[in-house]
């Protein structure tokens, strides 16, 4: 008995091409998915998107830049073109990660820590693991391709201070010298790195106002409702082939209705849900962390009601297509998946590889999370949301277009 059932199982399993497509096909799609994302993001394939400034305009400066335009793990926006005012607004924008900008009336050759630190590290406090990745790149970039300019500063450092030193001089260097290790155990028990040496080349500049937890909070609530939002979609748009296999449909089609009114009445059920559930995960941010939800209120309904469109689009299109119950939930599953993983919904976009972050814009989670934290930390105007606002919806109008369509199949009398 035990052999019989295994083997009608196993029969039904092969005869359902779908089913066995997604049961040993697509886990093995997903696994390619999440294993290039996080091999993406240990740094060996990640790359910066960083923006330069060089106010020096010295033959040092420039072969600095070459020398990180060099680095794989780096491209250069403006390429020393840009001021630093717009370093500043790309880095505000998201269109750069991190910036670097070159400080006008400084110099790269004294490593001292005397004046100004001639190089500005401007960052998004959301992006901050940007900001040691590019100093430790230009560090590395600096004695690589500037030995001469390194050696230079210590012979300066050691001609000002300790070089020709009599018994005075002597005590002093000592003197100096615990005072350094004092401060170097002092930083290392406080979890900080002494601001000597090298560390004085660098002075680091966040352009948004707000700590990096709110930015965090802000980005991870966007990210969040997008996730949860497909998945009560393709639950609530499932429920269109239980009614189809109880009969439910054949009686609704033996009266004056037809599909396309019970595809219609899904959608804007589902549009309604996907809203409210958005707005309870925004008013938490808000009463909790302090999102300043109440501020950015018609751009936030605009962003939800067309995200929760377009969610409700994709929804319905995968419940019409599928013809059992088994296969809409196992095909969403799978799809959410890949579709949340790519869009930055579980990994931050700007930490995965190249091709990723670019195949990312297909997905609702991308143009969603991109409006969410333009409104929200950003502070971006709303024409900025037009665009966005334009994709969710047009991905709403064409998946109901589609939905419709496919549901035809169901009107069996």
């Amino acid at each position: 008995m035990s052999t019989a059932v295994f083997r009608a199982m196993l029969l039904g399993l092969l005869r359902d091409r779908a089913a066995l497509a997604m049961s040993f096909i697509l886990p093995g799609l997903v696994f390619l998915i999440f294993a290039a994302i996080f091999s993406g993001a240990t740094g060996e394939q990640l790359r910066l998107e960083v923006a330069v400034a060089d106010g020096i305009r010295s033959s040092t400066s420039v072969r600095l830049i070459e020398a990180l335009g060099r680095e794989p793990s780096l491209r250069l926006i403006g390429d020393r073109d840009l001021t630093a005012e717009r370093v500043r607004e790309l880095v505000r924008r998201g269109t750069a990660d991190v910036g670097l900008i070159f400080r006008e009336g400084t110099s790269l050759e004294s490593l001292g820590g005397f004046g100004p630190a001639p190089l500005i590290l401007v960052s998004d406090p959301a992006r901050g693991a940007a900001v040691p990745m590019l100093a430790g790149q230009v560090q590395r970039a600096y004695f690589s391709a500037l030995p001469d300019v390194a050696l230079g500063g210590v012979i300066e450092l050691l001609e000002n201070e300790f070089l020709e030193l009599d018994d005075d001089q002597q005590r002093d260097v000592e003197l100096g010298l615990a005072d350094l290790r004092e401060e170097a155990m002092e930083a290392v028990e406080q979890g900080r790195v002494s601001g000597w040496g090298f560390q004085e080349l660098f002075e680091r500049e966040d352009v948004a106002g707000r700590s990096a937890r709110h930015n965090h909070v802000a980005y991870y609530a966007g990210a969040i409702a997008v996730l949860f939002l497909l998945f009560s979609a393709v639950h609530g748009a499932i429920t269109l082939l239980e009614e189809s296999e109880s009969g439910l449909i054949d009686r609704i089609l033996a009266g004056p209705g037809h599909m396309g009114v019970l595809i219609n009445g899904k959608f804007l059920f589902l549009v309604a849900q996907g809203f409210m559930q958005i707005a309870v995960i925004f008013v938490l941010a808000w009463a909790i962390h302090g999102i300043d939800l109440p501020g950015h209120l018609l751009p936030w309904a605009l962003t939800t009601l067309t995200a929760s469109a377009a969610a409700a689009g994709m929804a319905l299109v995968v419940a019409t297509a599928c013809r059992t119950r088994r296969q809409a939930q196992t095909l969403s599953n799978v799809a959410i998946l890949i579709l949340s993983a790519l869009g930055g919904s579980m990994v931050p976009r700007f930490l995965m590889p190249d091709l990723l972050q670019q195949i990312g814009w297909i997905t609702p989670n991308t143009w969603a999370i991109e409006a969410y934290t333009a409104i929200f930390w950003r502070d971006q105007a709303v024409g900025t949301l037009i665009v966005p606002w334009i994709v969710l919806a047009a991905s709403a109008i064409l998946g109901l277009v589609v939905a419709r369509r496919l549901a035809r199949r169901m009107e069996v009398l």
